[in-house]
């Protein structure tokens, strides 16, 4: 079986014959390999690559929703320029990861439209709303420090486009969470009995949600899955959960919020401990059946039709251009 030498991994793209026999291929990844857009690769590394990069998108896209929601709701112009600003960037990272699934054969109409045909699911947390200005910013510190998580991980991958793509995303993630901790201070500062009721009672929602947002722990399966052999998944969804717990308990605690789950304490091993989510729940808040489910879907039905016509008009909607949004 040919194999690409090791101190050519990650430097030249592999050889046409290694690209062509999927074990080589993924011993060649193991041995560090790096794969650029136009490099030889198996389909089944192309498919994958383009599930993760067109997954992203749509959480990117779908996910702003949940707080354009408020735009109009901000209780201070200096916040809603800045929940403005945030808009912006989760929409542009929307962008970013759809030009990402281009290359790889994708393309933006179908990216939502598999979405809307149900072929594609949002990850849980993107199923709920917001009640109140002060859940937004529990909701925001949880959601953005568990991206970062994530990215964080992800950016070791081994499809470049991709990495490079997160690695722009992560600095534009961590002024989110330092926008939404000062956020959070600002509200305290304030000493209102009912605005602290109110972050007590968002946190209360969002940990366990955003708990539960990694994925339920894999085992030994984690080894088999194609996502970590081809190393496009870098780390298995308990060790991206512990790698949040930890990030994240230590600022809410600084922040002086009491985190509302009775099993939470971190172990001798430094591991923590916690309630488990209801993983049945879970799985059918991301089959559709969530709380803002329905009014997502329409929300995304709605402005893919209401830009469908600019595409018609400039005569692009055969080439699956985007319409807009």
């Amino acid at each position: 079986m040919a194999t690409a030498p090791v101190a050519a991994a990650g430097v030249r793209p592999p050889a046409p014959e290694v690209a062509e026999d999927l074990e080589a291929f993924i011993a060649w990844l193991q041995a560090g390999g790096l794969v650029q857009a136009g490099d030889p690769m198996p389909e089944s590394y192309r498919q994958h690559a383009l599930r993760i990069a067109s997954f992203q998108a749509l959480a990117e896209l779908v996910g702003v929703l949940l707080f354009s929601d408020w735009l109009e709701r901000v209780p201070a112009f200096i916040r809603k320029q800045m929940i403005t600003a945030k808009v912006q960037d989760e929409v542009g990272h929307g962008h970013v990861m759809a030009r990402v699934a281009e290359d790889l054969g994708g393309n933006r109409l179908t990216i939502l439209e598999d979405y809307l045909e149900g072929r594609s699911k949002l990850l849980n947390v993107f199923h709920y709303e917001f009640q109140t200005w002060p859940e937004i910013a529990v909701g925001a510190i949880l959601q953005n420090s568990a991206a970062i998580v994530q990215f964080q991980s992800l950016v070791k991958g081994s499809y470049l486009p991709y990495v490079r793509a997160l690695r722009k995303i992560l600095p534009e993630e961590s002024f989110h969470f330092h926008q939404a901790r000062n956020l959070i201070q600002t509200l305290l500062g304030q000493r209102d009995p009912v605005v602290r009721r109110q972050l007590e009672e968002g946190l209360a929602l969002w940990f366990p949600r955003v708990l539960a947002y990694f994925g339920p722990p894999e085992g030994e399966r984690f080894w088999s899955n194609k996502m970590v052999q081809f190393r496009l998944k870098m780390a298995s969804n308990e060790a991206l959960r512990q790698a949040w717990l930890t990030r994240i308990v230590p600022v809410l605690e600084q922040l002086g919020l009491q985190i509302p789950d009775p099993r939470l304490r971190r172990r001798e091993d430094g591991t923590w401990e916690y309630t488990e989510p209801d993983w049945e729940e879970v799985r059918r808040v991301i089959a559709g059946q969530g709380p803002a489910s329905a009014r997502r879907r329409e929300q995304v039905r709605s402005i893919y039709e209401r830009n469908r016509w600019l595409t018609e008009m400039m005569g692009i909607g055969e080439q699956h251009v985007k319409p807009g949004f």
